[in-house]
């Protein structure tokens, strides 16, 4: 059974007691008649759940409370709600005299019987035994028509969270959607409270159709949804794979409820629906915000900054994590990455500072190459060629027409012209370099001619 945010508080605290006692036959008085609670079957033709009010306009007639019983269950509930709020309340005491008056409910009528059951529910509930408030509760409904319909509804609304409190979603949302039948209608909150249950039940498609009325309903009022009232919308898109609607709620999110976690969120979404610079800007929030603290998040922001073309940002969030936060681990790639991202800012000192690093840790051709190509860039031709051929020894490379080209280069500029061509025409095996080889080939061997014509003069 899936997990959600709970329908009801972990606690039903005095504050709930006090709104149901409020709700006591004693205090509301005789009122319109209704019929008693019964099964009710959940399925997906129930879908978006909406009030019914069946009951309406029907009259109900029940005994009348006798003197001596009015007294007690009084008394009763002054030991659960007492009058003065400097006196605590005592659920014990209320529950001694209820077994009291219970083990003495033979000639007790039937609306004695409802007032009996249900302030021992309202015990039960003050000590947080919730089965057993289930079990009076249940007791007091199996008297009906036998009390006001206001309390019947009420006690309905309670039993169907307390279910829920206990962990059984599919009882709960039978009994809720049976309250429904007395309600005129349903708040955002209640709503809510269906989609949670519905979700819980993994019925997505009425979670979803529940959750969306809630939502729309609190923002036509004008007011927020609860945070979790998002979460559990975006959620169910998620799961819908409706990424372009989770995108809005994930919007509504940022702007009601700023967290580093919606923006890294944000940028996930985005990049799903094919929005690479949005996706950037929400994981660069996410990362000033402080939300990116693995080596894994710094090493995919300064990838994207890369796959984006600003190098000078990437080489930024490299240097701070490598060396300030020290969050990522200065291993041959990471440094290489950080060596890449300078050289591309043209910060080629730095850049070559941080290839070496990489060089020295590494066994990957791939990874050193880089090195070579910056001594190349930074015209120390003799460091090139050493460690271009370095790489190709090592192996695993991705391009090593490139790194035969890159010690051709160097063995050019120093004017050793047999060991430029002889690279060269080992690039040009790859049919992506053979034309810039040949012609490298031919440049070559013109250029060792002219010098040795030059000499011999």
């Amino acid at each position: 059974m899936r997990q959600v945010f709970p329908a009801v508080s972990v606690a039903l605290n005095r504050t709930l007691l006090a709104s149901i006692i409020a709700l006591s036959p004693l205090l509301v008085g005789k009122v319109i008649d209704a019929v008693a609670p019964g099964v009710v079957e959940v399925s997906a033709a129930n879908a978006q759940v909406k009030a019914k009010n069946k009951h309406v306009g029907e009259q109900r007639k029940f005994p009348n409370v006798t003197e001596s019983f009015g007294k007690k269950i009084t008394e009763a509930a002054n030991y659960l709600q007492p009058q003065e709020e400097s006196v605590k309340p005592d659920p014990r005491k209320a529950m001694q005299l209820l077994n009291e008056m219970a083990a003495n409910s033979a000639k007790a009528n039937a609306y004695e019987l409802v007032l009996l059951n249900q302030y021992t529910g309202y015990a039960h509930l003050a000590t947080e035994n919730y089965a057993k408030a289930i079990e009076s509760f249940n007791k007091m409904l199996a008297q009906t028509p036998n009390m006001p319909i206001a309390t019947e509804a009420a006690t309905i609304r309670i039993v169907g969270q307390l279910y829920s409190q206990m962990d059984n979603p599919r009882k709960a949302l039978e009994t809720l959607l049976k309250w429904t039948e007395y309600a005129d209608a349903l708040k955002p909150e209640d709503s809510y409270m269906f989609s949670t249950l519905y979700y819980q039940l993994e019925d997505n498609k009425n979670a979803l159709l529940n959750i969306n009325e809630a939502v729309k309903n609190q923002e036509a009022a004008g007011k927020v949804p609860a945070e979790s009232w998002y979460i559990l919308q975006r959620g169910l898109y998620y799961e819908k794979e409706d990424y372009n609607s989770a995108l809005v709620i994930l919007e509504k999110l940022i702007k009601h409820y700023p967290k580093a976690q919606y923006w890294k969120q944000l940028s996930s979404v985005y990049y799903v629906v094919e929005r690479p610079k949005d996706s950037l800007y929400a994981f660069e929030t996410c990362y000033l915000m402080g939300g990116l603290t693995t080596e894994k998040d710094i090493i995919r922001l300064a990838s994207m900054f890369l796959e984006e073309e600003v190098p000078y940002k990437a080489a930024k969030v490299l240097r701070k994590g490598i060396y300030t936060d020290k969050i990522v681990e200065p291993t041959a790639k990471n440094l290489n990455l950080l060596a890449q991202s300078l050289r591309l800012a043209q910060n080629l000192k730095e850049s070559l500072a941080e290839y070496e690093k990489a060089a020295e840790k590494s066994t990957e051709g791939d990874l050193i190459i880089g090195l070579a190509q910056a001594y190349l860039a930074t015209d120390k031709f003799k460091e090139a060629s050493k460690w271009g051929r370095q790489a190709l020894k090592a192996g695993k490379l991705k391009r090593v027409d490139h790194a035969n080209l890159t010690v051709a280069q160097a063995e050019f500029e120093l004017k050793n012209f047999d060991e430029a061509v002889k690279f060269f025409k080992e690039a040009g095996k790859d049919a992506r370099s053979s034309k810039v080889a040949a012609q490298w080939v031919t440049y070559s061997e013109k250029e060792k001619a002219r010098l040795e014509a030059l000499a011999q003069n």
